[in-house]
């Protein structure tokens, strides 16, 4: 019975902290990240998402190509883990800083990053 205090108690008070204030409706680009990184996060143990697309694409790759999309893949997932920890602890921030980071600042760093990836794809083909 002390078990179950010591555990449903927190658990409880936790829960009432989270319903209160919205904050399911602040996690849910966390949850939305979440997501995104466990498909690539998982690819990497198969055929990574990015080389998929590419392939979807229409593109022949050789063995380096494979590599490069690979390592594309492996970028994403680093990126995404940082991402989900900065979306996760804004949650818990002002509405300001959640909505600065959730609605601009996000969209900016995936643009950069797709934009730096499309600059190193072209110097890596045309080497």
């Amino acid at each position: 019975m002390a078990f179950l205090r010591i555990v449903l108690v927190p658990v409880i008070v936790w829960l009432i902290y989270l319903l209160k204030g919205n904050i399911w409706l602040r996690l849910y680009p966390a949850v939305m990240v979440g997501v995104a990184l466990s498909v690539f996060a998982i690819s990497l143990f198969r055929t990574p998402v990015v080389e998929r697309i590419a392939r979807k694409m229409g593109e022949e790759l050789d063995e380096k190509g494979v590599s490069y999309c690979r390592t594309v893949t492996k970028v994403w997932t680093v990126f995404l883990t940082i991402h989900l920890a900065f979306t996760v602890a804004t949650a818990f921030a002002s509405h300001e800083i959640w909505a600065f980071y959730n609605g601009f600042l996000s969209y900016v760093m995936m643009a950069l990053l797709f934009a730096g990836e499309w600059i190193v794809r072209r110097r890596v083909r045309h080497g």
